[in-house]
């Protein structure tokens, strides 16, 4: 789910096949990155299913990889239109085609009171379910999707950023520590083997 090198990953699940030969066109139609229009908006209704798409494809991607971050339960479709709903979900798109998404709220798990957060007394944004079309991964979107959420909280009354990441995911866990954030302990998530790293980045102090 997040960022790495140049090259457009390989597609190796086949559940959704039929749609491959679509998206590899619009990911040659969406290159190179500096080049397109890269838009961030508000997710609706309209793209619900789209998003669950992009959930659906990273989930069989990871366990590919050995990475059982999410399951069966989580996250779900209901979990979009929550996001949805409260005006928390954002996504990144190219011609109407969702790239990726991002959830930023203040809602923090109640696993993070165990934590010994930098930023004690300030407000913190918290970043939940970042994904990636795997189609499109490795070509700066989940970059851009930070770059969003920080710039958000940077403009509000928000004095740092949180985040929790699977301990069995690299490239998430090097993306995050890339733009300077600082592992703050861990976490355990039930049906997960592995913890789950907490992240900070105070940005107003």
């Amino acid at each position: 789910m997040a960022d790495g090198g140049s090259a457009l990953v390989s597609v190796r699940y086949d559940k959704n096949a039929a749609l491959i030969p679509f998206m590899n066109k619009l990911a040659n139609r969406c290159q190179p990155l500096q080049q397109i229009e890269m838009n961030i908006r508000l997710s609706s209704n309209n793209t619900a299913q789209q998003i669950f798409e992009v959930f659906k494809n990273c989930k069989q991607t990871m366990e590919l990889e050995n990475i059982f971050q999410w399951n069966e339960s989580y996250p779900n479709f209901n979990n979009i239109l929550e996001d949805i709903n409260n005006e928390q979900l954002y996504e990144i798109f190219c011609d109407n085609n969702i790239i990726g998404v991002i959830c930023i709220n203040n809602k923090q798990e109640p696993e993070y009171k165990k934590i010994d957060w930098s930023d004690k007394n300030g407000k913190a944004l918290i970043i939940h379910r970042l994904a990636v079309n795997p189609l499109f991964q490795n070509k700066g979107f989940a970059t851009k999707l930070m770059t969003f959420a920080e710039n958000y909280a940077s403009n509000s009354d928000f004095t740092s950023i949180r985040l929790d990441a699977y301990s069995g995911n690299e490239k998430a866990l090097k993306l995050y520590e890339r733009r300077g954030y600082d592992r703050k302990g861990q976490i355990a998530f039930s049906g997960r083997s592995l913890p789950f790293f907490c992240f900070e980045k105070v940005i107003k102090k």
